[in-house]
């Protein structure tokens, strides 16, 4: 059975991956203390009426860090630990993937797009 959580995830899925007009915003996020050089972002996408948002672990030059073993590597690319990818539409509401279903989402949004480039220097 599609439950109304298996449609939302879906067209989340489809929207941010298929749509022209997908605005994204990638900021640090100074409410986390960063771990070795490993330090958390915040990703929203907004399209149509639907927005998408998640905490994740960021590395600058990942593939320096990870050659140099450098600690917090480990971390980088990995959603923050009990925070999840939040889709908030108008029709529908707001709800809160984890799991699978939150990295399946976070893949799509992050499907050809270079985050390193959209960073910002905004506070939270």
């Amino acid at each position: 059975m599609f439950t109304q959580h298996d449609k939302i995830k879906e067209m989340a899925e489809y929207l941010v991956q298929n749509g022209n007009n997908v605005q994204c915003l990638v900021f640090r996020n100074m409410h986390f203390a960063p771990v070795g050089v490993s330090e958390v972002i915040t990703c929203e996408y907004s399209i149509k009426d639907m927005r998408i948002v998640y905490n994740q672990w960021f590395v600058e030059g990942f593939e320096d860090a990870r050659r140099m073993a450098l600690p917090g590597v480990e971390h980088h690319g990995q959603l923050v630990k009990g925070s999840g990818v939040i889709v908030s539409t108008r029709k529908r509401g707001s709800t809160t993937f984890y799991g699978k279903d939150a990295v399946s989402i976070k893949d799509a949004c992050e499907l050809n797009r270079d985050l390193q480039s959209y960073l910002t220097q905004r506070v939270m």
